[in-house]
C-alpha cells in the first residue's frame, strides 16, 4: 500500500506542475487522483479546454490548487509518515568484519553514514577479502585454505558482503581504505554483476579465484532459472577477463555457489 501511495503522490504533484506550466494533461486520471468524493468538485477550482493531447486547465482558485500538493519527504523517517519510505535510501549502512584479532568468530561492525565510517574494532592492514555468502564468511579460514589462499587468513580483514548490500554508496569511504580488495563472489549473473559494480567504483578490486579451478568443476551444478541468465553471465565473465569461469559455465551449463568450496559441503 505504501508503494501505491508514494506513486500517487508523485503523479498528483506532476499533474499540478503541468497545470501551472499550461501543459495538457489527462483530465480523467487527474480527477481520480484528487481527494474528492464529489465527481465535479474540481470544476470549482479549474476550468478546462479540450486540446489534441488532452485538456488544458486554468486555475480559478489558486489556494485550493496549491493545497493539492502532497508534501515531499526530506528523509526516510518523514517519508514513512507519507507512506513512501522506499523513495529514500537508508542513512546508514554496515559491514561485518572478521580478522586475526576477532575472538571466537565474533565479528565487529563498521557503520557508515554520509559523514564517513566508525567502528570499535581493530583492522589488520591494507588488504581485505570480501566474501559474498555468510557460511563462507564465518568459515573463512577453511574457505581460504580450500582455494589455496591461506596467506590471506592472517594478512587481511575479512568482510561480509551480504550480496548486493556491499555496493551501497555509503560503504565507499570505508572500502577505499584498502589498497587491495579481493572479491569472492558466486560465479553466476548476480555475483559477477556485484563484482563489476565494485570494480567500477573501486579499481583496487580483484577477483579471488581458486588456484586450481578444475578441482572444483563438479561444483558447477546450479542450473539457471533462465537460459538467458547463463548467456549473460558468460558474456559478463569474459568482459571482466574471467575466462576460466566463463569456460566452466559454458561447459557445465550451470553456475557455481561459493559454499561448494567448503570442505564437506553438501547441497540440500
Amino acid at each position: 500500500m505504501s508503494d501505491v501511495v508514494g506513486v500517487q503522490r508523485v503523479k498528483l504533484n506532476k499533474y499540478l506542475e503541468k497545470i501551472e506550466q499550461n501543459k495538457p494533461i489527462n483530465l480523467d486520471r487527474f480527477i481520480e487522483l484528487l481527494p474528492y468524493s464529489e465527481l465535479y468538485e474540481w470544476r470549482k477550482i479549474y476550468s478546462a479546454v479540450r486540446v489534441r493531447d488532452g485538456h488544458l486547465l486554468s486555475i480559478e482558485d489558486m489556494g485550493r490548487h496549491k493545497s493539492h500538493y502532497i508534501e515531499e519527504a526530506l528523509d526516510r523517517p518523514n517519508s514513512a509518515l507519507l507512506g513512501c519510505s522506499h523513495d529514500f535510501a537508508s542513512s546508514f549502512s554496515h559491514i561485518l568484519v572478521l580478522n586475526r584479532y576477532s575472538h571466537q568468530r565474533i565479528p565487529f561492525a563498521v557503520v557508515s553514514t554520509s559523514d564517513g565510517f566508525v567502528t570499535a574494532g581493530q583492522f589488520v592492514g591494507k588488504k581485505a577479502v570480501l566474501i559474498e555468502n555468510i557460511e563462507n564468511f564465518y568459515r573463512y579460514k577453511e574457505f581460504l585454505q580450500a582455494i589455496g589462499h591461506s596467506e590471506l587468513i592472517e594478512s587481511g580483514d575479512i568482510l561480509f558482503g551480504s550480496g548486493n548490500q556491499i555496493c551501497h554508496h555509503l560503504n565507499h569511504s570505508f572500502l577505499t581504505q584498502y589498497s587491495v580488495l579481493y572479491c569472492a563472489q558466486d560465479v553466476e549473473l548476480g555475483g559477477l554483476t556485484i563484482y563489476k559494480t565494485l570494480k567500477k567504483s573501486l579499481p583496487q578490486s580483484q577477483w579471488l579465484a581458486p588456484v586450481d579451478w578444475l578441482k572444483f568443476k563438479s561444483g558447477f551444478c546450479l542450473k539457471p532459472k533462465k537460459a538467458e541468465n547463463l548467456t549473460k553471465a558468460i558474456a559478463l565473465a569474459r568482459e571482466l577477463d574471467l575466462h576460466i569461469e566463463a569456460d566452466l559455465m559454458n561447459q557445465t551449463r550451470a553456475f557455481f555457489e561459493q559454499e561448494a568450496f567448503l570442505p564437506n559441503y553438501q547441497q540440500d
